[in-house]
């Protein structure tokens, strides 16, 4: 069974092409604008590529691990191009996976919920609060009004260590600024579920290989403030928490979000062998990782 992994260069990505060396899966992955060898170029904004992409692969199963750089304030400055991207190159996916009789894996968002009254199971009302959550949401609707062997994900504060990318996640953006010797703000009054990466993938691969499709939340289990999971790595990491500059209030300018995200992963529980690590497990595995690539 072949698999096509779309953004195969970002940080989910990639964790998809480790399990598919690893488990001797075959599948050919996707880039766009970082150059990466053995990865094929395929432009999400224009649908003949992605149409090409898939014909020339025939993949059986199609992970979309794709985003837009800059989240959510670069999809409320470019409306049009966010909506490219999230909504109409997810039609092409789906159109063509119902065609081909292809499972679809998709990532969605908490910011699909308005943070009002956590914690969040699947079938809880949604209300996003910002253009990025409306889209993720109406590509969740397009998704299962067409098929029926799909995998959407609702995750956040996805992490892992990823050195070389652009464009770093939370952890990697506090870990290169406290090397350049920089101040770090973070919000403490931003919460989440910090989810590890590989556990994510392991995951969504779980859940295709069961053929226990529909839409689950995965994140790992925990529940904290973006400031006390900055100073907890700086903590085990060894670094400078001094650094770190606590920003108490939201700005007048911030683009909105649901403040407390806390999703809950009673149903995914119930199927997966795959362990979501808790925020200090997780921060173990990613370190371990930090200090692999120093040795």
């Amino acid at each position: 069974m072949k698999y096509l992994i779309l953004g195969a260069n970002g940080l989910i990505g990639q964790q998809f092409v480790g399990l598919c060396k690893e488990r001797g899966i075959d599948y050919v992955g996707t880039r766009y604008s970082r150059e990466v060898n053995h990865l094929k170029k395929a432009n999400f904004l224009e649908p003949e590529s992605l149409t090409a992409a898939l014909d020339e692969v025939s993949p059986r199963v199609v992970l979309n691990c794709v985003n837009l750089a800059g989240g959510v304030n670069f999809c409320e400055e470019n409306p049009e191009l966010a909506r490219k991207l999230h909504v109409d190159a997810t039609k092409v996916l789906v159109d063509w996976c119902v065609q081909k009789d292809a499972v679809f894996a998709f990532f969605s968002t908490d910011y699909v919920f308005d943070g009002k009254n956590p914690p969040y199971k699947e079938d809880d009302e949604t209300g996003p609060l910002n253009l990025y959550g409306q889209l993720k949401l109406e590509s969740e609707h397009y998704i299962q009004q067409e098929m029926e062997r799909y995998v959407i994900t609702r995750t956040t504060n996805v992490y892992g260590w990823d050195p070389e990318t652009p464009t770093p996640n939370f952890l990697m953006y506090l870990y290169q600024t406290l090397l350049e010797g920089k101040t770090f703000k973070t919000p403490s009054f931003l919460f989440g579920n910090p989810t590890y990466a590989e556990d994510l993938a392991k995951a969504v691969l779980e859940l295709i290989d069961k053929k226990t499709y529909g839409l689950y939340h995965i994140v790992g289990n925990g529940y904290i403030n973006r400031y006390d999971w900055a100073i907890k790595f700086c903590e085990m990491a060894g670094l400078d928490k001094e650094k770190i500059i606590e920003v108490k209030d939201p700005p007048g300018n911030m683009v909105p979000r649901p403040l407390l995200s806390n999703l809950n992963t009673e149903k995914v529980r119930a199927i997966l062998e795959t362990k979501l690590y808790d925020v200090d497990e997780g921060l173990r595995l990613l370190i371990e990782e930090m200090k692999k690539d120093h040795a």
